[in-house]
């Protein structure tokens, strides 16, 4: 049921938002809110009062909050979209816009915003890129396939960025591109490459919180349970809460206890 005073508030933001006078329109669509806090539409307003005077973040939560409250209110789609080009998120606004299209394809607003942003991100990926070594270049291009599930193509791009970084073995590019090589193969259950390249990085940075891990499921990949629980209690004894550890630690345990028993 529509609160009555919570309706009132939000007509008199309307009012302000016609007015360009912002900080009032935020100032009444809070107390909407406060009224009110079930109503996706007073986020939505005040989402786009906040974008008015240039509040992209605040802008940008009461639009998510928004979208949680009514997912199919496609007006919530375009606030957040138009918040995330505000702070240059443009690969964000773009998710976030293809979300609402997927509740409407022929929304207009939406489809016209797409069409400014998709420049705009296409410009900041190449501003971004031209600025990088060519290992950092190969490496993008491997987690552009890697995001795309091309694993076979992300571990040869990777392997690539290792070679130009040879003379730097364990250089920060060197070791992230052994560790992304080393996701991928795990993928693939490619499970000695996994240990190969996890190996490697842990050669350099024995606290690797990501190596560890893939290791230790590599390991259990292969049936060497042994090596994969020391690895799971080196990373717990750096990281308790890992919660995918803690159930491997468990998992483990129970298998070298069986092991031992068949002794």
């Amino acid at each position: 049921m529509i609160s009555a005073a919570a309706e009132a508030k939000k007509n008199e933001g309307n009012e302000a938002f016609k007015n360009q006078d912002y900080p009032i329109a935020v100032a009444k669509y809070t107390e909407a809110i406060e009224l009110d806090p079930s109503n996706h539409v007073y986020f939505s307003n005040r989402s786009a009062a906040n974008a008015g005077w240039g509040k992209f973040q605040e802008a940008v939560d009461d639009a998510a909050e928004c979208i949680r409250i009514n997912s199919q209110f496609v007006k919530g789609y375009h606030r957040h979209g138009v918040a995330l080009k505000g702070l240059k998120k443009y690969d964000e606004a773009l998710a976030t816009l293809r979300a609402g299209q997927r509740v409407d394809f022929n929304n207009a607003d939406l489809n016209r915003l797409v069409t400014e942003i998709e420049p705009l991100q296409a410009r900041a990926e190449r501003t971004k890129r031209s600025g990088m070594s060519s290992g950092e270049l190969l490496k993008e291009r491997g987690n552009d396939a890697f995001k795309s599930a091309a694993f076979e193509k992300a571990i040869v791009l990777y392997g690539e960025a290792i070679e130009v970084c040879n003379d730097q073995p364990g250089s920060d590019l060197s070791l992230s591109c052994y560790n992304n090589r080393a996701a991928c193969n795990q993928q693939l259950s490619n499970f000695s490459a996994v240990i190969s390249d996890c190996s490697h990085v842990l050669e350099y940075d024995e606290k690797n919180q990501k190596a560890l891990l893939r290791r230790a499921l590599a390991y259990e990949g292969l049936e060497r349970y042994r090596l994969a629980l020391q690895d799971i209690r080196m990373l717990l004894a750096i990281n308790p809460s890992i919660d995918i550890a803690n159930k491997a630690q468990h998992r483990l345990s129970n298998y070298v206890r069986q092991l031992k028993q068949n002794k």
